[in-house]
């Protein structure tokens, strides 16, 4: 297949959540491989950095919020890139570098690419998104899931759902708002599909670990805007001092329904 480059236009675009080239500096001791996430000794030593970083009490509230945000490095840049410009973005393990950087328990990380591959749309189209998405799921996400919950005990219901929660927020408030015509319905297709039961291969699973969290929007009293309630809680409100919990978690609206019951 043919390759391509972005626009400056483009990669304005992209680089707004946090694509860079592997060659920018970056804080150092902050950033390793993203193969390294893979790797049982590497994992638990930058987890063990994130941790009182992010003011997690243990490391397996560390991997689930560090999933939170890898899940969004990975998927912002690629997930924009497939839906909006039709391109494809290799962030494969083996490219990335993952820059996990925190500043007043805010991440201030990037994802440095150590090249920029770009694969634009070629031929059928299922074929050519099945190809992008298997290198950001089953060659990056799915094995690195797989790692840290077995190094920390994070259940991959949460870790997965934490994933799940990125692509939501990523198509709803970024991909699709200002699309119309074709452009907007080919992104819709982009996103069903991704949710569907038909996209397990490129997770490299049996089941698509994420189509199962796609559930209906709510009103909560705590909530501007209508919310898709969380299934499991990410651990973030045992981060927070005084705690916090996040605007769709599920845990208040438990304890709620524990003091009426």
């Amino acid at each position: 297949m043919a390759s391509a480059t972005f626009t400056p236009e483009e990669w304005q675009a992209l680089a707004a959540y946090g694509l860079t080239q592997a060659d920018a500096e970056g804080e150092s001791g902050f950033r390793v491989n993203a193969e390294q996430l893979v790797n049982d000794e590497s994992c638990v030593a930058v987890l063990e950095q994130i941790k009182p970083a992010l003011g997690a009490p243990n490391l397996k509230v560390a991997a689930s919020l560090t999933i939170k945000r890898l899940a969004f490095l990975v998927l912002a840049p690629t997930l924009y890139a497939l839906s909006r410009f039709d391109k494809g973005l290799d962030v494969s393990l083996a490219q990335c570098e993952f820059d996990y950087a925190l500043k007043d328990r805010i991440w201030q990380s990037k994802m440095p690419l150590k090249r920029i591959d770009v694969t634009p749309l070629c031929g059928d189209r299922a074929d050519w998104r099945i190809q992008v998405l298997t290198q950001a799921f089953a060659e990056h996400l799915s094995p690195v899931v797989e790692t840290m919950h077995r190094l920390t005990r994070s259940p991959k219901r949460i870790l997965w759902e934490n994933v799940a929660v990125r692509v939501f927020s990523i198509y709803e408030r970024r991909v699709l708002p200002g699309l119309e015509g074709e452009q907007k319905a080919l992104a819709q297709a982009d996103y069903a599909w991704l949710l569907s039961d038909g996209a397990s291969e490129v997770f490299g699973l049996d089941t698509n670990p994420i189509a199962e969290f796609d559930s209906a929007f709510t009103e909560l009293e705590s909530a501007a805007e209508p919310v898709r309630v969380r299934r499991t809680c990410c651990y973030y409100y045992r981060a927070t001092e005084p705690q916090e919990f996040c605007s769709n978690c599920p845990l208040p609206l438990r304890l709620k329904r524990n003091k009426k019951a």
